[in-house]
Formats: structure tokens, sequence, C-alpha cells
């Protein structure tokens, strides 16, 4: 990432006159101000391309999945939406069930919708005095897994939008034992 920060940074200095998108044209007088438009730019010469990286987007995915212990990271091009569309897309066949906090982003809800997958719902500890959900306790992971051999993935928005964090390591050990 820092890699990338210092290639932007060096970029946003020199006065070239963009003719391609964002349509602010690093502009930073046409908009809010603290924010550095000159570093917005899209799939240039020297940026790599976010739909195929090689070079530096390759790069920070990389370095991404080494710093949270997975196989592979990806960059999202168009926000948690799409995202979480594409990784429910990714892991599930259609018809299938996929156990999911009921507090999961709205994209989930859709993704579910357009794979025809049959929901199985978590339901993570609510805080009362503050209105809000907690985190998915991971022996009821294991419960329902228990329950339902049929379950093919499992899906917990962890942290929370309240910033609730539940314990994914553990969850996780408790899906593999599963072969999920």
């Amino acid at each position: 990432m820092r890699e990338l920060y210092h290639q932007l940074k060096s970029y946003s200095k020199k006065d070239y006159y963009p003719f391609h998108m964002p349509g602010h044209k690093r502009n930073p007088f046409s908009l809010e101000k603290n924010i550095p438009w000159e570093m917005d730019i899209t799939e240039i010469d020297g940026f790599d391309n976010l739909h195929h990286p090689e070079g530096i987007l390759a790069e920070v995915q990389k370095n991404a999945a080494k710093l949270y212990g997975v196989r592979e990271s990806f960059l999202s091009v168009n926000g948690s939406t799409a995202a979480l569309l594409t990784a429910v897309s990714a892991a599930m066949e259609p018809g299938k069930k996929i156990l999911m906090s009921r507090n999961c982003h709205k994209a989930v809800y859709h993704g579910i919708y357009l794979r025809n997958l049959i929901p199985v719902y978590l339901y993570p500890e609510v805080f009362r005095e503050y209105e809000i959900n907690g985190g998915v306790d991971p022996e009821e992971v294991s419960r329902a897994l228990d329950e339902d051999r049929d379950i093919k993935a499992v899906l917990i928005t962890s942290p929370t939008y309240d910033g609730i964090v539940s314990d994914i390591k553990k969850i996780s050990e408790i899906v593999h034992r599963y072969g999920i």
C-alpha cells in the first residue's frame, strides 16, 4: 500500500491534465476541500488495471492477502455491493444453503436472491442499551452446522456497521472443521 501511495503522491505533483475519468479532472477547486482529488485517477500508464492487475495493484492485493492471512485478496472496483455480489456468486451454486448473520449488508440478500440460495440465519446478540446488534457467537455457528449438514458456505459481517467484531478466527476454525 505504501508504494501505491507514494506513486500516487508523485503523480499528483505533476501538471498533467487528464482527458480521462474521473470527471473532476483532479481539480481541487471544483469540489470539497481537504480531499486529495489529484490522487483520484483511473487506469492510466504506470498505475496498472483494476480489472486485471499485473503491477502495483497486484502487489497491493498480494500484501493485503498476507496481512489478512488468506490465499488471495481482491480490490473491489465498485464498492462493497459489487464485492459482496461477486463473493456470494463465486462461492455458491444456485439452490444451495448459506449460513449467514441476519445483520448482513443488503447486497448479501440480493446475492441470495440472484443465485436462488437458501439462507439459514444466525441471530447476533443484541445490545439493547445501545440498540445495536452484537457479534455472532461461534457456538451458534457450530450448532447451526451440526443441525444442517447441507450448508455450503458461511457469511458473517465483521466488523459490523457499529464496529462490533465477531471472533472470526474461532468461527473460521469451526467452519473449516465442517469442510466449508
